[in-house]
């Protein structure tokens, strides 16, 4: 507890000695103006001001600041983060502490975006000298949740005592947050906060004259109401003659209730908003046109998106603007693009005649349509599964062997990319189009199930299937699509093998579960011993040859005893591979998305032109262990989620999803071992791996390692990635001459 009258030292730097605010009996807490701020500002403000604290709000964003933001960090942040950085940047030399709860959850049903679950690790780690943060956090979800209460009464016992006075404050500030979502159902957010903050107020309307539009906005309040990254829209609309309904005015109620409606809930807590109005207001007949407003990069909004115009555009007669904006966006085209869409409206209204409006979508087109059908197995199924590095060959002969029909795409390749970009959302990620290329080609061969795993989490993965099943339905395909939503159950897991297999009995469906498990981990050792010998061969490939012989006999495995022949078989064959002991090499610790690192037409054969360039690479992510940390079938092996997450504490604090913890918890490890260099992998747009690539460089300056961020998306030139990971050999080798070993 620290008393009101003196504040903590800034955890970087010298400590401050007065009061920022000129008053020492005040502390001054400071609120960047970006990100959440739009949503709980008037909860905070209250809070903290009731206890007799003072506030300082970043002052607005301004166009200017735009350019400024995009130099804090290298990381490809999506802007409405670089500006919320920008804001932190800009206030915290002049306040004592930084508020920036870690919100997780305020729904047990949804989770915010890994970049907000990330946001205080990163502001530590962008940079070296800032205020201390009050940081709690608030994850409502089992099986402890903490909430916006607790989460309050963590910041006010920082500065209090007094039972009485922290509970005045949180009464103080639930009825200031319940009054400005009261405000919200019946007026422009910026108008709403104008009580907390007279900036927000300042907007005003430029509509003259009657309304001549209905117009929907639907967007995230942080890109939407802040006038620098939205170009102004709202009053470009105004001043149009158009009346502006958002998301903040659809009651909860109703938003749940449309939520509940599609094929599975949308998890992210502001993108099941969005998704939701669209569908309320595509029903509203007084509504003459939606327009989506999203953020370039925002990995949420490439599957929202996605969403809206599925329904929007696909199912309703509504007309339809997206918009997607980011530094580059130009007001001259951004309005000849607004003029253009009301000039659609005027058209339509004057093919309807006067008084007439569009009929309402039916409740069938709003995702009931679309849910997905079990796996029922029999003989009328003719499964298929994506690629996923060495996955198939875990699983598809040990299945086939039982008389299971499945039918696999080829490895991914060209076509596969090919197609999935064609179909997939603007923005959706290399893993999600590949995928959906591997799926449509299953399905030109015949196949009539898809299994796939899904989830709930911070990440898009989760949400793959659903936007991969409502693609492929638009494109005419008839399947089903079977998706196990929680893979990390043991139960799911058997339900499926069991039904696919015909087994008659849950401990035959573990046996062979099991078994399959025992042979992809195999696997994973053939490859990693295969990453060792290829720098120090002296037959060129000999090394991969060896691992095909390897991956055939695990393959042709058909019992337990059949394992430890195969062990013993592998381990034979790959000692017999001729290498140059002796030969120096660079040791490279590879980390990144599960996807990237294990599929190598994803990344473009990184591993194995490392190897032919001398270097012996260490794999931050393995199948098996990935596996091993929900199933525990090797039980001497520790949990490496549990242990990265151990290694990154000094970095990253808490999880935000995918990868992120064991890239940078792995990265720590391998700088630590005195590894030469970090190579890390990451799709384009890619959320929680964003959150790791911004906290790396902390990573690098601090062990002194380099660290080369490699992202792939299908613009991406084998050529490229070839130069520059012989550029960065190159860098380790010097690096290496000008500083030995101790």
């Amino acid at each position: 507890m620290v008393p009101l009258s003196s504040h903590r030292p800034r955890e970087k730097g010298s400590p401050r000695l007065h009061s920022a605010s000129g008053d020492s009996s005040r502390p001054l807490i400071g609120i960047p103006r970006g990100l959440l701020y739009f949503s709980y500002q008037p909860l905070w403000t209250t809070y903290l001001e009731t206890l007799g604290l003072k506030t300082r709000v970043s002052a607005p964003t301004q166009t200017a600041d735009l350019a400024r933001a995009q130099g804090l960090t290298r990381s490809e942040l999506c802007l409405p983060v670089k500006v919320f950085l920008d804001h932190v940047a800009r206030i915290k030399d002049e306040v004592d502490w930084l508020l920036m709860p870690r919100m997780v959850s305020v729904d047990p049903d949804a989770f915010m975006c890994p970049k907000v679950l990330g946001l205080a690790d990163m502001v530590r780690n962008v940079f070296s000298d800032h205020p201390p943060l009050l940081d709690p956090k608030v994850n409502v979800k089992p099986p402890k949740p903490q909430g916006l209460e607790a989460a309050c009464r963590w910041i006010g016992g920082r500065f209090t005592e007094d039972p009485e006075l922290l509970a005045e404050a949180w009464a103080s500030a639930l009825k200031a947050q319940a009054r400005f979502e009261e405000r919200m159902c019946r007026m422009p957010l910026d108008e709403a906060l104008a009580p907390w903050d007279p900036h927000a107020g300042r907007r005003s309307s430029r509509r003259k004259g009657p309304v001549r539009y209905n117009i929907a906005v639907i967007g995230r309040p942080y890109l939407t109401f802040d006038r620098a990254l939205s170009r102004d829209l709202l009053s470009l609309l105004e001043g149009h003659g158009a009346r502006i309904l958002t998301p903040e005015a659809v009651p909860a109620s109703e938003r749940e209730r449309l939520n509940s409606n599609l094929p599975k809930k949308v998890y992210w807590q502001l993108g099941k908003h969005l998704v939701a109005s669209a569908l309320h207001y595509m029903n509203r007949p007084d509504v003459d046109g939606i327009v989506n407003v999203t953020s370039f990069g925002c990995g949420q909004d490439s599957f929202t998106a996605a969403m809206v115009e599925h329904y929007v555009g696909g199912h309703s007669r509504k007309p339809l603007l997206n918009l997607v904006l980011d530094e580059h966006t130009a007001d001259v085209g951004l309005r000849t693009r607004v003029e253009a869409f009301l000039d659609v409206i005027d058209r339509q209204r004057r093919a309807l005649g006067p008084g007439r409006h569009l009929p309402a979508a039916s409740s069938r087109k709003q995702g009931r349509a679309f849910r997905p059908a079990a796996v029922t197995g029999g003989t009328d199924m003719h499964l298929t599964i994506p690629h996923m590095g060495y996955l198939h060959r875990g699983f598809e002969p040990v299945l086939r062997r039982l008389g299971a029909k499945i039918t696999m795409p080829p490895r991914p390749n060209r076509e596969a990319l090919t197609l999935g970009t064609r179909y997939a959302p603007e923005g959706a990620c290399l893993p999600f189009k590949l995928n959906l290329g591997n799926m449509i080609q299953a399905l030109e061969k015949g196949a009539t199930d898809i299994i796939v795993p899904a989830g709930f989490g911070p990440c898009r993965y989760g949400y793959y299937s659903v936007i991969q099943e409502q693609i492929l339905r638009d494109l005419g395909y008839r399947f089903r699509m079977g998706r196990t939503d929680d893979p990390d159950s043991l139960k799911d897991m058997l339900a499926t093998i069991r039904t696919i297999a015909g087994l008659n009995s849950k401990w035959d469906s573990y046996r062979l579960f099991l078994f399959i498990l025992h042979r992809i981990a195999l696997m994973d050792r053939a490859l990693s011993l295969v990453h060792r010998l290829k720098p120090r061969e002296t037959e060129p490939r000999a090394a991969d040859r060896a691992l095909e012989r390897c991956l055939k006999v695990i393959e042709d495995t058909r019992r337990f005893k059949d394992l430890w022949r195969a062990r013993r078989e592998t381990t034979k064959i790959l000692g017999r591979v001729p290498v140059e002991h002796q030969r120096p090499v660079l040791r490279v610790g590879v980390v990144g998305e599960i996807f990237m690192l294990l599929e190598n037409y994803a990344n473009m054969n990184v591993e194995d032109r490392l190897g032919e360039m001398g270097v012996e690479v260490h794999r931050g992510v393995w199948l098996s262990d990935w596996l091993n940390d929900r199933f525990r079938f090797k039980l001497f092996r520790r949990n490496q989620f549990n242990w990265s997450q151990r290694m990154a504490r000094p970095y990253l604090r808490d999880p935000s999803g995918g990868e992120s913890t064991k890239s940078v918890g792995k990265s720590v490890y391998f700088a630590r071992q005195g590894f030469d260099g970090i190579v890390h992998l990451m799709p384009f747009t890619c959320m929680p791996e964003l959150v790791a690539q911004t906290i790396l460089g902390r990573v690098s300056e601090d062990l002194g390692i380099p660290i080369l961020t490699l992202i792939f998306d299908e613009h991406t030139s084998a050529g490229a990635v070839q130069t520059r990971l012989e550029a960065f050999v190159d860098l380790m080798a010097r690096r290496k001459r000008r500083i030995p070993r101790g």
